[in-house]
């Protein structure tokens, strides 16, 4: 809903609101005032975090890091626990102070003791006047109290602090005495461990002759690393070897000449292939039988040989290298076997030597580290804590806290503001009546075409003589001036609003119909009709009420013919019409008497008569009965060029009207909007505007009579 919706609800029980405001704030505002006064005092403490530390340790170290926050809250639950509030109580004699101890003075006067309740009773009651305080990011903490008198007040904030500040020291030597005794109970368990592990590292050494074993790691790992290098080498050696050995014992002389360990047999092939070509040079030249072909030929056999007897030693050599070469490998394998397990040996010793000497100087960091903890902590204890500092004692002050009359009465009345708008909001939109046009429009999505203001008393009477003379024949009869009624300007409003009603166009035939029966459904169809007819058309205002008819009434005429007549063929619609005197352009066309079946009548000759009608008028006003329990309107509705539904404001409610607009649309009517009936001061501002419009016009009618 729109906000001028709330606007309304609220103006509608603005009375309630007003009253109920002002009872809440003055029944306040008298509480406020005869409750007794309290004061209130308050002492800062400041809270150091490098206070927790203890004598010899260094910064950051082996010290618990605080948050503002977490130390200032955990200090301000301790000001508030039993044991510092006991102790303030014990040193101000809280619990004689009839404010505290309500037994007191029975307690004083028969002489007995103060027995566990009460004294939890003296707690209590001091323990709710206590109030903390934490300003965010700082290490302040504000501790207040409230009392009867200021005195009372500061005096109780100020030994809430020392005692907290006693609480905490006491209770941190205690702690650091009874730290101090366990820790010696422990010296002298890590004093005996220290000595047997000393003892057992000590005989490991002397029974394994295992001294510094770091250092003959080192030398076992050289020689292991040593013994690894030269079999690699060796082993690359004999592969080389080898390869020249199998080229040896394959007689590939071209191989063995191409590697290495050929060289030295290069001159000997280069001299036999020289004296074969020149051995070939003589076969050619002199032949085979010459003398010096046959010593060529032996100096080439001789080449051969030599040949061969160096290939041959080549081999041997080579033999001999390969076997060597073997040889020192299976050797410097069977070292480096033997290095690794000595190897082995040793780690199994020094792993050993190297747990117990690390058992030994454990135990011994361990026992003099206690030692040195235990001096601290002596000191420590003999120390006061500077942890933490009243900087700000409590001072007495004269202003009470409590109770504050204005603020209080402030207060209530935004407090019970609030609260009685959003009742009357809530009391509005629970109530599910219309009541304003801005509701018509959000529920029903349909225009309101006018709100009719309520008339009563001496209104209605002028209302009434409307209907039975025209506008310009009711006069003042001192001055002239006609008689304007806020109802006469509505029903004019309405007649505009229909005539542009969904974009203009004809509205011959008109259906006024409510939902239920006292809606004014009847009273403004005959207005509608007199203003239709005072503005020079020719109207008739059709009573099609059969079951209950009223028009024939309001005008003062016949009802023994009329529409049930003539729908029955007992009488033409001529005889049936009517003509009021005084109006000529209003003809009325009463219900006649109430027939025994008015649906069917309806439905038999209802179409036509409106065609008789529509030739003969120009604006055709059908009275239909109400909507809801009957079906006689929705037989009319579909027949009229409009139909307009008449709403009681702050009687309708919204599913009776969802009802009527759901039959009507069933019975393909079209519906030209809602009608407000009956509005007050209550349903908005409309009613307003028509008391504002009776003011000016009926406070001036002389003047504006007066000018030419």
């Amino acid at each position: 809903m729109p906000l001028s919706f709330y606007g309304l609800i609220l103006r509608r029980y603005r009375k309630w609101i007003l009253s109920t405001v002002l009872c809440f704030t003055a029944v306040a505002t008298l509480i406020a005032v005869v409750l007794p006064k309290r004061y209130e005092a308050t002492a800062t403490v400041r809270i150091d975090p490098q206070g927790t530390r203890t004598v010899g340790e260094e910064a950051g170290a082996n010290s618990i890091q605080f948050s503002a926050r977490e130390l200032v809250t955990t200090e301000a639950k301790v000001v508030q626990s039993p044991a510092v509030v006991m102790k303030t109580i014990e040193e101000l004699h809280l619990d004689r102070d009839p404010e505290f101890s309500p037994d007191y003075k029975r307690l004083a006067a028969s002489g007995q003791a103060m027995t566990l309740s009460q004294k939890n009773v003296v707690l209590r009651n001091v323990t709710k006047e206590i109030s903390i305080d934490q300003p965010l990011g700082t290490f302040l903490l504000s501790v207040s109290f409230r009392a009867s008198s200021p005195q009372t007040a500061a005096s109780v904030a100020n030994q809430l602090v020392q005692s907290l500040i006693e609480h905490d020291y006491s209770t941190r030597v205690r702690a650091l005495m009874g730290s101090s005794q366990s820790m010696q109970a422990q010296v002298n368990d890590l004093r005996a461990k220290m000595e047997q592990s000393q003892k057992d590292l000590v005989d490991y050494e002397s029974s394994h002759d295992v001294l510094a074993p770091d250092s003959k790691d080192n030398i076992m790992q050289a020689r292991l690393t040593e013994v690894n290098q030269d079999l690699g080498v060796a082993q690359s050696k004999r592969i080389a070897l080898e390869a020249d050995y199998a080229t040896i014992r394959s007689g590939d002389l071209d191989a063995l000449l191409a590697s290495p360990r050929g060289l030295s047999l290069v001159p000997l092939q280069n001299r036999l292939l020289r004296d074969q070509s020149r051995l070939a040079q003589d076969a050619q030249v002199y032949g085979p039988n010459f003398p010096l072909y046959r010593e060529q030929a032996a100096v080439v056999a001789h080449d051969k040989g030599v040949l061969k007897s160096g290939e041959q030693h080549v081999a041997r050599q080579i033999a001999a290298e390969y076997a060597g070469a073997r040889a020192r490998e299976e050797l410097l394998r069977a070292e480096l076997t033997l290095q690794k397990r000595r190897m082995d040996d040793f780690n199994l010793k020094a792993i050993r030597y190297h747990a117990l000497k690390a058992a030994a100087d454990s135990y011994s960091t361990l026992y003099y580290q206690l030692q040195q903890r235990i001096q601290d902590v002596a000191v420590a204890a003999n120390l006061h804590s500077e942890m933490m500092r009243l900087i700000s004692p409590a001072l007495p002050d004269p202003k009470p806290v409590f109770p504050r009359p204005v603020l209080t009465a402030i207060l209530t009345f935004l407090l019970s503001t609030i609260l009685a708008c959003s009742v009357a909001i809530l009391a509005g939109l629970m109530d599910r009546r219309i009541s304003n046009p801005e509701q018509v429009e959000h529920w029903f999505q349909l225009p309101v075409l006018a709100a009719l203001p309520l008339i009563e008393g001496s209104a209605a009477v002028e209302t009434a003589n409307l209907l039975v003379a025209p506008i310009h024949r009711l006069s003042d009869g001192a001055s002239g001036t006609p008689v304007l009624s806020p109802f006469r300007e509505a029903i004019f409003n309405l007649h505009s609003a229909l005539a542009f009603a969904q974009g203009g166009g004809s509205r011959q035939v008109l259906a006024l119909t409510s939902t239920l029966p006292a809606e004014g459904k009847s009273t403004t169809s005959s207005h509608l009709a007199c203003a239709f007819a005072d503005l020079r058309q020719n109207t008739v205002l059709v009573d099609a009420d059969l079951r209950k008819p009223t028009v024939h009434r309001r005008f003062g005429i016949s009802n023994r013919l009329g529409l049930s007549t003539v729908l029955n063929g007992q009488c033409s619609v001529d005889e049936a019409l009517c003509h009021i005197e005084g109006r000529p352009g209003l003809t009325i066309l009463p219900a006649g008497p109430v027939p025994g079946r008015p649906v069917e009548l309806l439905h038999l000759g209802m179409a036509d008569l409106i065609e008789q009608l529509r030739a003969r008028f120009e604006c055709v006003i059908l009275d239909c009965p109400p909507m809801l329990g009957f079906a006689d309107a929705a037989a009319i509705g579909n027949l009229a060029d409009g139909v307009v539904v008449i709403a009681r404001a702050g009687g309708t409610e919204r599913t009776q009207v969802l009802n009527t607009l759901r039959s009507l649309r069933a019975a393909r009517a079209n519906i030209l909007g809602l009608v407000l009936n009956a509005v007050n001061r209550t349903h908005g501002s409309y009613y307003n505007y028509y008391e504002t419009y009776q003011r000016y016009y009926g406070g001036e009618a002389e003047a504006v009579g007066a000018e030419p």
